[in-house]
């Protein structure tokens, strides 16, 4: 008998709200607090969910964010990319 993953429903969610993740961080209409909060929010949650690349990838454009106030097109091409990879 195999016990069901307890946090399988939230992962669920967890991956819906990805895909919306995702298309507020390839909108050039996202401003980047938006983009700052969305990033910030992926730093924590992802690795609860077993997605460690996700987790380091957000926290360190998390703290280029907070140190510069905005970072490279390519720092978020990168989480994009691996988010994208989730799917």
């Amino acid at each position: 008998m195999t016990m069901a993953d307890p946090l399988a429903p939230l992962r669920a969610k967890f991956l819906v709200r990805v895909a919306d993740d995702l298309a507020a961080l390839r909108s050039v209409e996202t401003s980047m607090k938006d983009r700052h909060y969305i990033v910030h929010r992926l730093a924590g949650a992802a690795g609860v969910f077993g997605y460690a690349e996700i987790t380091d990838l957000a926290r360190d454009l998390d703290d280029l964010l907070i140190d510069q106030g905005e970072a490279p097109p390519e720092a978020f091409a990168e989480l994009i990319a691996a988010l994208e990879g989730l799917g």
